[in-house]
């Protein structure tokens, strides 16, 4: 899978989070990342553009969302499953197989 070109949406992630220095901007870069590969897997690769800023508002959201709620679960180690909300915002955008 090709990650998407231009810069990711890490200021609104740290505003979603009330992060206003930059100690952890490679932890959210990642997070980022990982929420962008978890919608693609979830949607379907062929789904997502191949730019941050052409992504839809709503898978936007919900990677924002997800990466969010990976940040807040780092210590427990239980966030591999999206959260329904998450879920809900990209299921519209599923590939569906017959």
């Amino acid at each position: 899978m090709t990650l998407p070109t231009g810069a990711p949406p890490l200021a609104a992630l740290k505003q979603w989070l009330a992060i206003s220095t930059g100690g952890e901007d490679a932890l959210l870069q990642r997070l980022l990342t990982v929420a962008f590969e978890t919608c693609s897997a979830f949607v379907g690769a062929a789904v997502l553009p191949d730019d941050w800023a052409a992504v839809p508002p709503s898978l936007n959201e919900g990677i924002l969302r997800f990466a969010a709620h990976l940040y807040r679960a780092r210590e427990e180690g239980t966030a591999s499953e999206p959260p329904a909300a998450v879920a809900a915002l990209w299921r519209p955008y599923r590939e569906l197989r017959l």
